[in-house]
């Protein structure tokens, strides 16, 4: 097999060609921000991944394999602070994420800024996590909030009707923590009949909590669900970025990813979980819980 061939001349061409989009990054976010439905920016559909080719001679022998965290929280609803959320995320080599704060879309819009005003190598998806009254859902590439307390079907119609994709996230969470919480987590069987885009079937969580992701892979297959699969995190807290992931190919940055969960072409995989990770996980799931059952707040943070 024919070895790649790299060379200085070609990375400096590249690196010429590639300056344009770093300069005018700011200008095109502004730009996209205005539009009524999502639009990538020359920064994310061919810097970010332009970085990641220079150098290659053949770029068209190439295709990228990229991989996301598409399910988070930050300050903005119950998670953690949106500057070590970006850290976190950097310091995992994700290539892009997806802010999606519960019924909020605020915290997702300014982590895209950040990421253009400081040139990060890393691709925002503008989310939200809706709560229909059927469980929660995730809205994925949405430039507003979306109505929440309506029926799931209707969630969905109006993320659609907003250009996003539609995602059931961890649809078969545990019965007993949506008692405790108050609220209806998953989807559960509506998968069949409500038109997601995709099931989250990779909800981060360490030990016996995999079963509820099994669950939903069983289900899809026996209902015969065929709809991309994603992979998050779910994280309140910045140091469990990445433990969901979800992997998608492609040379054009986030758009591919977009595509991607439109074709049904994604795949979900989960983190290692070091001992220590573990045990700091249910320690702050327990008094979460503990809070919740006090100030019913409705969340796991």
């Amino acid at each position: 097999m024919k070895k790649i061939d790299f060379d200085l001349k070609q990375y400096e061409a590249d690196f010429e060609t590639l300056r344009g989009y770093e300069e005018d990054a700011l200008a095109d976010l502004e730009r996209v921000e205005k539009l009524d439905e999502w639009q990538p920016t020359d920064y994310e559909r061919y810097f970010l991944p332009g970085l990641r080719l220079t150098g290659i001679r053949d770029k068209k022998r190439i295709v990228l394999q990229n991989v996301a965290d598409l399910h988070m929280h930050t300050q903005w609803s119950d998670g953690d602070d949106l500057d070590k959320v970006l850290d976190s995320a950097l310091e995992n080599g994700l290539d892009a994420i997806a802010i999606t704060d519960h019924d909020e879309i605020d915290g997702a819009m300014e982590a895209r800024r950040r990421a253009h005003e400081r040139r990060l190598p890393l691709a925002i998806v503008p989310g939200t996590e809706v709560s229909s009254r059927e469980g929660h859902i995730g809205g994925l590439f949405v430039m507003k909030k979306i109505p929440k307390d309506l029926s799931a079907a209707e969630t969905v119609a109006c993320i659609h009707q907003s250009g996003g994709i539609a995602v059931a996230h961890h649809p078969y969470s545990p019965r007993w923590l949506n008692r405790l919480l108050g609220v209806q987590l998953g989807c559960g069987d509506l998968i069949k009949d409500v038109p997601f885009d995709a099931i989250e079937c990779t909800n981060a969580v360490p030990g016996s909590g995999v079963k509820y992701n099994i669950a939903a892979i069983d289900a899809m297959r026996k209902q015969n669900v065929s709809v991309a699969v994603t992979g998050g995190s779910d994280a309140h807290a910045a140091c469990f970025v990445g433990k969901g992931k979800t992997y998608y190919g492609g040379n054009e940055g986030i758009l591919s990813l977009y595509h991607s969960l439109q074709l049904g072409f994604t795949r979900g995989a989960e983190g290692y979980w070091r001992t220590q990770e573990k045990i700091h996980y249910y320690t702050r799931l327990i008094m979460a819980m503990i809070r919740n059952a006090y100030q019913k707040k409705g969340s796991v943070n």
